[in-house]
């Protein structure tokens, strides 16, 4: 059995001297630790969530950019076409002067040697005439 002498409130004594001595250098900096350290978990948290939302806002704004710059990009490759269009039809026509004005000089030089050949062949006529009809009679003309 238990005996209650002046030990057990010694115990009772020392237990709460030591559960003090225990609160006052243990329990209270562990639990102020605990504490800071939820704290900045919850800072830290809050950091993440507004880092977060700015890395949206980021890539929002990047995807926008990106998207602005592909318009430009086709606005410009149309633009291009056209003017590349244009200079082709310029070309192109430039040629056809070109070929249209060689052709008519061609033309020109090729009546002009026509011309030339019919007035030789004109005057060698009347030779060749006159040679043909002597070879066919026998005798010659005057």
């Amino acid at each position: 059995m238990i005996e209650l002498d002046w030990t057990l409130y010694v115990q009772i004594i020392n237990f709460l001297v030591l559960v003090f001595l225990l609160n006052l250098f243990l329990f209270r900096p562990i639990r102020r630790h605990l504490k800071e350290r939820q704290d900045r978990l919850a800072a830290f948290e809050g950091d993440i969530s507004a880092l977060s939302d700015q890395s949206q806002g980021l890539t929002g704004e990047i995807q926008d950019k990106l998207a602005e710059a592909r318009r430009q990009g086709v606005s410009e490759r149309e633009g291009l076409k056209q003017d590349g269009a244009k200079s082709e039809a310029s070309l192109l026509e430039q040629v056809k002067k070109q070929v249209e004005e060689e052709w008519a000089t061609v033309e020109q030089k090729i009546k002009a040697d026509m011309a030339k050949a019919r007035k030789s062949l004109h005057a060698q006529a009347q030779s060749f005439a006159q040679l043909l009809a002597a070879k066919i009679l026998g005798r010659e003309l005057s």
